[in-house]
């Protein structure tokens, strides 16, 4: 750590629904904070409508770059890893303002989520910057004669910022910056004082309020010099302002000693106010209405229980009442946050066995735990699940908070959900989306179509045929039976070149595993050409070509029950091979080996659409993935008698790619995701055993399939008839 780094003040921004606190605590409870490939990341702060999150990462003991990532794609992270499709900066790879290798400290995030601001350090002393992905970055400096300065708060749409820096002296000043200032503004300190330092800026960004010395201070545009808010005998702090700026909370010591402090409110027409207590000896604001006339805290009552209040203002626009909102029956309560209008609280409260319940308060019904809120509006709990609520909309209408199980939870009038356990089923159904075409293709080229050497004809003689595989596939997030016909025409267009020519449909009809379930149905056409190359190589090269329909039911937990959210969408795949056998090889005792290998790549497309139904339906982005699979085989065929032919084949197959494409999309009215994709397995092995005889003037064939995983189906059984002629 460097000594010339100061020591910024905790705060809790003035934008509404900033929730940094509370989300980095659970961050790191989840596990989501933590050693990443960029090193230790951690999340910084909210936009204030939640899209958009400012997450710091670092691969030493300082900051080296940031991201602005969704909400929901960081919480859905396993190790808080930043993900491609959002805005990056890495100071490795990007110019900083002097060009610098340089070390970042804090970063600000814009209640608009479009700017960042913060400090970096160069030569041991800190510069404050503001970026957006538009301009870059932009240095704001430091004051005349000083050596650094620090970021500590930004306006809602990024054009203010505020902070603390060096004077000539070396001394510490508050300073204000707005856009299109070529230096920083001295705020300088209250008389008779020396030092100044900023807690928050209005969303405005025409009011700065922080402390200096030990009197809290409030600065507007157009000051000449900081006004002192006043004081109930000691020292005090401003902490909070409310977006136009015209209202000031914090709190006071009552006296030098220390021993009690005050939550107050300041306004210019008003002076200080004082909100008291419940009879102990400190109260505490943590949040206010957009118009600063509600505010919200927790204080002490006369037998040292922390109760959470309400204080509202009265008709003359000054004093108020604090409100007792009382517990669920314990000792103790903490209001966290407040709606725009002031009509909804939300914090955390004890019930009479000392347990904590997050609740939710209205005027009209009182304290009550998020869960019997949930219960009354007809969502299923079996049992309480939220710990405590740390943030609510703006308008009243959506809680987010914890559970026992230190999850983040979303809650709102038609349900609970938590995001681990949501996020996971999206990120499933949106990988099936374009897996399970991908797994239907790759049967049916190396299924149906894949014994070519079965099917080579002479100059001008032809066949028809058709296959059938039908089977089960137990996958990663599903499990089901898979239906695969088609019928075919072969040509032999020359003496060891064979021409085949298949068309027909699928069907799948699977459960997911996270519940619901999904059906897909299609139809494919898919040529290919069998060529004698040299002696008995054979070299066969394929397409395929597929459109379809997918319906998706998916299943996720809303409270205690399950909920489903339907959706609908069309696939499109379009796939190549190329395959060379080695016919008849070697003998063994009658046995005729035939080894090969094959190369395919299938590509897959899934067009956008949104869910129906359900208390949290998504929305999904339009998505491709593809396939590239090496296969290294062994066919094996016996004569038995004269009309039948025993079948063997063994296969290993590796896929190249590492894990399925990812999953964006919107938990709709609610926030954004962009999901990594999930793990698929790459190295899979094959049997199969079977048999080929002659019936009614044709060939008939029979072969048992199974895998260990992998893209193709768990076991299948692979059925056809043809006939030459």
């Amino acid at each position: 750590m460097n000594s010339n780094r100061p020591t910024p003040t905790r705060r809790r921004s003035s934008d509404r629904l900033t929730f940094l606190a509370s989300v980095s605590a659970l961050a790191l409870g989840l596990g989501l904070a933590g050693t990443a490939e960029a090193g230790y990341s951690e999340l910084f702060g909210a936009s204030d409508d939640l899209s958009v999150l400012l997450v710091g990462y670092s691969d030493d003991s300082w900051y080296s770059g940031f991201g602005l990532v969704s909400a929901s794609d960081y919480l859905g992270q396993e190790d808080g890893a930043l993900n491609d499709g959002y805005a990056t900066v890495d100071l490795g790879e990007v110019a900083t303002p002097n060009s610098i290798s340089a070390e970042m400290s804090e970063f600000l995030l814009s209640g608009d989520g479009t700017t960042v601001a913060g400090s970096y350090l160069e030569s041991g002393k800190w510069t404050s910057f503001l970026w957006t992905e538009a301009d870059g970055f932009t240095e704001l400096g430091t004051l005349d004669g000083g050596t650094w300065s620090y970021a500590m708060a930004v306006s809602y749409d990024g054009s203010a910022v505020a902070g603390n820096a060096e004077t000539a002296d070396g001394s510490q000043h508050a300073y204000y910056w707005q856009s299109g200032d070529s230096s920083l503004t001295d705020l300088g300190t209250l008389p008779g004082e020396t030092y100044s330092s900023v807690s928050a800026i209005s969303g405005d960004g025409t009011t700065v309020v922080g402390y200096s010395d030990s009197h809290g201070f409030v600065w507007s545009l157009g000051d000449s010099a900081m006004t002192d808010i006043g004081s109930l005998g000691g020292s005090t702090l401003a902490t909070l302002v409310s977006f136009d700026g015209d209202v000031v909370v914090g709190y006071s010591f009552t006296d030098s000693s220390y021993s009690a402090y005050h939550a107050i409110r300041w306004t210019e027409a008003g002076g200080l106010v004082d909100l008291g207590t419940f009879g102990g000896n400190w109260s505490s604001a943590n949040a206010m209405s957009a118009d600063g006339d509600v505010i919200v805290g927790q204080s002490y009552t006369a037998s040292s229980y922390a109760h959470a209040f309400r204080w509202a203002v009265g008709s003359d626009g000054i004093t108020g009442t604090m409100a007792d909102l009382g517990t669920l029956g314990g000792t103790d309560s903490y209001a966290y946050d407040v709606s725009d209008d002031g009509s909804v609280v939300v914090g955390e409260a004890t019930d009479a066995s000392n347990v904590s319940h997050a609740f939710r308060w209205t005027e009209e019904n009182g304290l009550i735990s998020v869960d019997d809120w949930l219960r009354s509006n007809g969502v299923t709990l079996t049992e309480d699940v939220t710990l405590a609520a740390t943030a609510v909309s703006s308008d009243g209408s959506t809680i987010l908070g914890y559970t026992y199980d230190y999850e983040l939870f979303i809650a709102r009038v038609a349900g609970i959900i938590t995001l681990e356990e949501y996020l996971s089923s999206v990120s499933n159904a949106g990988s099936i989306a374009t897996a399970q075409p991908i797994g239907s293709a790759d049967t049916i080229m190396f299924g149906a179509q894949g014994s070519p050497m079965r099917n080579l004809l002479s100059a001008g003689q032809k066949s028809v045929y058709g296959t059938v595989d039908s089977g089960y596939d137990d996958g990663a997030s599903s499990d089901g039976g898979l239906l695969l016909g088609d019928f075919g025409f072969a040509y032999g267009l020359s003496d060891g070149m064979t021409l085949r020519v298949s068309a027909g449909g699928s069907y799948t009809d699977q459960d997911l595993d996270e519940g619901g379930d999904y059906q897909s149905k299609g139809w494919y056409i898919s040529p290919e050409v069998s060529a004698n190359v040299a002696g008995n190589l054979y070299l066969t090269v394929g397409g395929y070509y597929s459109r379809g329909k997918l319906d998706i039911n998916r299943g996720y937990l809303n409270g205690t029950a399950t909920d489903y959210s339907t959706g609908e969408t069309d696939t499109e795949t379009y796939a190549a091979k190329i395959r060379l056998d080695w016919l008849n090889a070697f003998t063994v005792e009658e046995v005729a080996f035939t080894p090969y290998a094959a190369l395919s790549r299938t590509n897959s497309k899934t067009d956008a659409y949104s869910e129906s139904g359900g208390s949290f339906p998504a929305s999904y982005d339009a998505a491709s993935d593809h396939a590239t699979i090496a296969r290294l085989g062994l066919d094996a065929i016996r004569p038995l008698t004269g009309t039948i032919t025993l079948l063997a084949r063994a296969e290993v197959a590796y896929r190249f790619e590492e894990e399925t494409a990812g999953t964006s999309g919107e938990i709709i009215g609610l926030s954004s995701f962009d999901l990594e994709g999930q793990d698929v397995k790459q190295l899979w092995l094959r049997g199969g055993i079977g048999a080929e005889m002659a019936v009614a003037g044709g060939t008939a064939s029979l072969m048992l399939n199974a895998t260990t995983e992998g893209d193709d189906p768990d076991v299948w059984l692979r059925s056809g008839w043809k006939v030459d002629f």
